[in-house]
């Protein structure tokens, strides 16, 4: 399936067009020509001979090559001068130049290479082949000058090669520009590509710039993520499940802390501390719990430490955490450190639930009334704990006893 039958007018058109000078045309008429029209100046067994038209150029030029047929070479080199003359064109022919003048005569030619050496595509949307081992078969394009005929995945019997920015070059108006964002694992990555219907010129990656569309990914990263990828220590965990608290049981003007909530406002609280990032790398850097803090009404800030505390002073001295991690805030405390008061200690106007540890930091009662429990169950609390542990204070009257510290 050769294209000789209508180079000569193809190439005579283009110059025409402007696209191509007429001197190089009527060299490139000449020998594209009489290389393709005529015998393979090439011999040997097909897998062996290479595809490269711009290599049998060459050798008409002068280039030796062991298959070379001298005979063919002489009548081609002939016909060419012949033409040539006729056409008053004197000159060498750059052999380079093949690729270029064959796409610009028959675009649906062009042929990118798909995967390993040899696999090609062609503008058509069919494939095509040349031999693993020809010289031509790990180029990103080629021009076909001669397929078997096969109308699905055709053996490229003559081609020449043709760089991208010829390409471009001879597609003009044809190539389009794209730029995508996309994430190669944590990082965000500009994608620059040329195009050419379905097929790719060029690829250029490279860390975007600061842009809306750069922070848009970024936060669309975040929320598809549930917030995973932001740096969270145990402060800013607790810190949030603080305000979480006292947004469920205060309400206005504690926000919805959430991971959801936190998610629907990340342009709120998360960017004006991230500044302009274009990656996680950026948004690691942030300090959480300034930017959770600053989000807060500043007289909501000032009560949080009041209405939630972090920790609480219980009777024997020792400041415990509060854990918020949960429906309710907890205190988890030694039985004996609470001994000498009948208050249940609060967080939001609600007292907190104590786990009353035994000597093992075991529950030995949960409750949020500590007054009731010393009146209650505390006597047969008393009883077990004290044949567990008889060297600990079990005293029957706790709310007057002293505390112990552990």
């Amino acid at each position: 399936m050769r294209i000789t039958e209508n180079i000569a007018d193809d190439v005579t058109v283009l110059a025409m067009s402007g696209k191509l000078d007429t001197h190089t045309s009527d060299e490139a008429q000449d020998r594209l020509t009489a290389l393709i029209d005529g015998r393979d100046l090439l011999r040997g067994h097909p897998d062996e001979v290479p595809v490269d038209l711009g290599l049998r150029a060459s050798v008409v030029e002068g280039q030796r090559h062991p298959l070379a047929d001298g005979r063919a070479v002489s009548g081609i080199r002939r016909e060419a001068d012949d033409l040539a003359a006729r056409a008053g064109v004197t000159g060498a022919f750059d052999p380079d130049a093949a690729g270029r003048l064959l796409a610009l005569a028959f675009p649906d030619r062009l042929a990118v290479r798909r995967g390993s050496p040899g696999r090609f595509q062609l503008r058509t949307g069919t494939t095509a082949w040349i031999p693993a081992g020809d010289p031509l078969a790990p180029e990103r394009f080629v021009v076909a000058a001669d397929l078997d005929g096969r109308r699905k995945d055709a053996r490229i019997r003559l081609a020449a090669a043709i760089d991208a920015e010829d390409v471009a070059a001879a597609f003009g108006d044809e190539v389009t520009d794209a730029t995508t964002l996309t994430w190669s694992g944590k990082r965000l990555v500009e994608r620059r590509e040329r195009m050419i219907g379905g097929l790719n010129l060029d690829r250029t990656e490279r860390r975007p710039d600061p842009s809306p569309k750069v922070t848009a990914a970024i936060l669309e990263r975040l929320r598809d993520r549930s917030l995973a990828d932001l740096p969270w220590t145990s402060g800013a965990r607790s810190l949030q499940q603080r305000v979480g608290f006292l947004h469920r049981n205060v309400g206005d003007p504690w926000p919805d802390w959430s991971d959801m909530g936190l998610a629907a406002t990340l342009e709120i609280w998360l960017m004006p501390a991230a500044g302009s990032p274009t990656g996680l790398d950026d948004i690691a850097e942030v300090d959480l719990i300034r930017a959770l803090r600053r989000s807060l009404p500043h007289h909501a800030a000032a009560d949080l430490d009041r209405l939630a505390p972090t920790h609480v002073e219980v009777p024997s001295g020792r400041s415990v955490a509060v854990d918020y991690n949960g429906t309710d805030p907890v205190l988890a405390v030694k039985v004996q450190e609470m001994f000498g008061t009948t208050t249940t200690p609060q967080a939001g106007g609600r007292p907190v639930v104590l786990h009353l540890l035994s000597p093992a930091d075991r529950p030995v009662q949960i409750t949020s009334d500590l007054a009731g429990f010393w009146q209650g169950s505390w006597n047969d609390v008393r009883k077990d704990m004290a044949g567990r542990y008889p060297k600990h204070s079990w005293p029957d009257d706790p709310a007057s006893a002293e505390p112990i510290r552990r």
